[in-house]
């Protein structure tokens, strides 16, 4: 039988299999062939006994092996009697390499220490789990973890490679994401979680997908995992462009504090306390962080942020484990905005003025979480999850002045005011067949959002009329399967397969009120079956070849569905009656809805592909790529900042993925991303089928040296040119910048010193070609407009470890 023909048989049986083992009395029966033996142990810090979390843990010469779990534990079964050796390999210490008797009887529980080491690079030639795709290596990004700052949420996601990330409201808006040719505004199309919680709002006031990281503490992040792509099972809503986790930390070694203060009237203070706890499988602290600062602008935008962090974990009995996460934050700033080019050119204002200063905002955020896993006896292992989020989220735009009201102003007000409830759970064993090694992985979950969202004309912060006033209930139920299948040393195979049901229920307040805009209250459910296939060619053990491919989605604002809804029902009934297609098209014109909305997608679909290599060379260079390309469906979005709603054409975008990490010698190591794409409306002639503000080339990379009393790092940020509008006829200025960030251990102390801008660029940080009119301006002018980014600044800081 064809290696393809078993991929395929294998998936299918190994679907039915697991559907059987879920019926009430099932038992487990696996067959295998030949002598193998269970290897567990676990791995801890040489210096402090402090367990080590997401550790490599592999048999040399093969693709079997594992990685730490939050105790430092870790479990392979199948492998094979006789002489083998075991490498266990983490960023940041020595690997350690050992030679074992493997028997079949039974082998000894594993201690293993690991001593720190500051080089960092060549234990990223040694991974237990192997990536499914060219842009997943956990390896290498714990490199890029460890080499990189990562003192904000900005550097946290662009740990991501090609993740291109704009703040243009103050600093307390999520930032603006661009990622594999998408503009993905605030997250539509990029899915974050901390911890298994969901980062992106759906059905948000302001964007569908509104991802805001600001109540995460960087410092209490252990590691980011990032997937591009739409090929990962997992990964469901929104996971279009790719998706990206982050894990915090279950124990911490030390206490710290931390302050820092730069220019701009920045500050900075941070602390993390471990509280004593009196078992040694337990652990548990608080962190908090407090923020301000002022900006460049002209206009103090006078952000102030707090967050509050607290983790508890234990043990329960020898195989299972709980955590409990609580967390909160708030913030409020004020903002210059998005200015016009015309105002700086002509004098009005200077690059850090504003036309209107009273935009700006606040938000806030408390989460919990619950987490619960137990390994079973078979090996397998059970994962449950439980969390509850409350988020408030107030802000105060004018992108377009005195266009629509010439005395007051434009400036609107978007209000988010939301509950939000969800459980995982995961199932994970593994088995053998023949000579093939499989591994089932079961999913499932749902998440339920119960939202109040208003939009306001508010000029100078004072309600005046209200546009928009809706209660909304969104619920998104999911399951899925995935089988990973190790048929050779050279050959893996990962098929998966996702089901998700949506359900949008809008009580719109201001259905009846005259007004301009569309208001529709009703229900609607959707669905989404969604597959993946995953292939890893590995002619040697420092060499994979990937391909991948993948259906994926983000669904819509519930608004925009439930309006769709409406217009399909009303045609339908005039139909029904006789109607003619313009007759059809004047009812519904009258009710301010869009006749070409009928039969719109409630969930456009994504489908993907990728052809990637990552190839290791020693222990000194690894070097990745990818060529990929997406497509989505046609769609009509809901446009937060009008409450209407408007069609975006089917798309598409290609391009290539480069990467590059190499140790240069003992304390220098330097890494690389190189990223290029295009983007196109398929439907549009050429010369009008630009997607606007989608990158077109992004790099970043940086020289490191680390040594054990401290770190030097020299690094770049690139973006190129790229048209603003459909025809091209307005570009967004690209630009590249270059910071340096230096750290120097002293015993118990560590001084920061941080050079933003290194080389004084004027650059924009974020741009949008708008039409607006100035105050004295009889006509409108549609033309670039832009927050500045931050000009040469300094920032120190000094923490205490005890």
């Amino acid at each position: 039988m064809s290696s393809v023909l078993r991929i395929v048989a294998l998936f299918v049986s190994s679907t039915v299999v697991c559907a059987v083992l879920a019926l009430p009395g099932a038992t487990t029966v696996v067959a295998q062939t030949g002598s193998v033996a269970t290897i567990v142990g676990q791995v801890v810090d040489d210096a402090n006994d402090e367990p080590l979390v997401g550790v490599n843990v592999f048999i040399e010469g093969t693709t079997t092996g594992t990685a730490t779990d939050a105790d430092g534990r870790f479990r392979i079964s199948g492998v094979a009697v006789g002489e083998q050796i075991l490498v266990v390999s983490q960023i940041g210490y020595r690997p350690d390499r050992r030679t074992l008797n493997v028997v079949a009887s039974g082998m000894p529980f594993l201690e293993i220490r690991l001593t720190e080491d500051w080089i960092p690079l060549g234990e990223v030639v040694a991974e237990a789990e192997r990536p499914f795709s060219a842009a997943s290596s956990m390896a290498l990004r714990a490199f890029d973890f460890r080499t990189r700052p990562t003192d904000s949420a900005q550097d946290l996601l662009q740990i991501a490679p090609g993740l291109v990330v704009a703040q243009h409201a103050g600093g307390g808006k999520a930032e603006q994401i661009f990622l594999r040719g998408f503009d993905a505004d605030h997250g539509t199309d990029v899915a974050l979680d901390v911890d298994g919680v969901p980062v992106n709002m759906v059905s948000h006031g302001h964007g569908q997908g509104y991802a805001d990281l600001h109540f995460v503490i960087p410092e209490v992040v252990e590691r980011v995992d990032v997937r591009k792509g739409p090929y990962f099972a997992s990964y469901g809503n929104l996971a279009t462009a790719g998706a990206v986790s982050m894990r915090t930390r279950d124990h911490v070694s030390n206490n710290t504090f931390r302050i820092e203060a730069g220019q701009f009237g920045t500050r900075a203070s941070t602390m993390v306390f471990r509280i004593p706890t009196p078992g040694r499988h337990q652990g548990a602290y608080v962190a908090g962080q407090f923020f301000q600062s002022d900006g460049p602008v002209d206009t103090p935008q006078a952000f102030r942020r707090a967050n509050l962090f607290g983790k508890f974990h234990s043990h329960v009995g020898d195989h299972a484990r709980v955590s409990l996460t609580a967390s909160g934050f708030s913030s409020a700033w004020d903002a210059s905005g998005q200015i016009p080019q015309r105002a700086v050119d002509s004098g009005l204002i200077s690059r850090f003025g504003a036309i209107d200063d009273q935009e700006g905002g606040t938000t806030s955020r408390q989460d919990i979480n619950f987490r619960y896993e137990v390994e079973g006896a078979d090996g397998g292992g059970l994962t449950m999850q439980m969390y509850a989020t409350r988020y408030n989220f107030k802000l105060f735009s004018n992108f377009t002045f005195f266009l629509e009201d010439a005395d007051n102003g434009d400036m609107i007000e978007q209000t988010d005011d939301r509950r939000v409830v969800g459980l995982n759970a995961e199932y994970n064993v593994s088995s053998t067949w023949s000579d093939i090694a499989i591994g089932t992985a079961i999913g499932g979950g749902f998440r339920n959002d119960d939202i109040d969202v208003s939009l306001w004309k508010s000029p100078d912060r004072v309600r005046s009329y209200q546009f928009v006033g809706s209660r909304i209930r969104e619920s998104n139920l999911f399951a899925w399967v995935r089988q990973e299948y190790v048929i050779t040393n050279w050959l893996r195979a990962q098929a998966g397969l996702r089901a998700d049901y949506f359900g949008f229920n809008v009580e719109d307040d201001m259905e009846g009120i005259e007004n301009t805009l569309p208001h529709a209250s009703g229900y609607a459910q959707a669905t989404q079956v969604s597959p993946k296939f995953n292939v890893v060619i590995s002619p040697d053990a420092a060499t994979d070849v990937f391909l991948n491919f993948g259906l994926g989605f983000h669904s819509n604002d519930a608004r925009d569905v439930v309006i769709t809804e409406r217009i399909n029902g009303v045609a339908r009934a005039l139909r029904g009656s006789g109607a003619s297609a313009s007759e059809i098209n004047d009812e519904l014109s009258a009710s301010n809805f869009d006749p070409d909305q009928e039969g719109s997608t409630y969930i456009p679909r994504a489908t993907g592909a990728e052809v990637g290599l990552e190839r290791r060379f020693s222990d000194r260079v690894a070097v990745s790529a990818a060529l990929w390309g997406l497509d989505l469906e046609e769609e009509f979005v809901y446009v937060g900042d009008a409450g209407t709603t408007e069609a975006s054409g089917a798309t598409r975008r290609y391009g290539v993925d480069l990467e590059a990490r190499v140790k240069i010698s003992d304390h220098l190591s330097a890494d690389a991303d190189v990223n290029f794409s295009r983007g196109v409306f398929v439907d549009e002639p050429a010369g009008a089928d630009e997607i606007p503000l989608a990158p077109r080339r992004t790099a970043s990379g940086g020289l490191t040296y680390a040594a054990q009393a401290g770190e030097v790092r020299l690094q770049a940020r690139h973006i190129a040119d790229r048209p603003a509008n459909e025809d091209g006829s307005v570009t967004a200025d690209g630009y590249t910048l270059f910071d340096i960030v230096a750290t120097r251990r002293i015993r118990a102390f560590e001084v920061k010193l941080a050079v933003e801008n290194l080389l004084d660029v004027a650059w924009n940080e974020a741009q949008f070609d708008t039409e607006s009119r100035l105050r004295d301006e009889v006509t409108p002018v549609s033309e670039i407009h832009f927050t500045p980014g931050n000009p040469f600044n300094v920032r120190v800081g000094l923490t205490y470890s005890f």
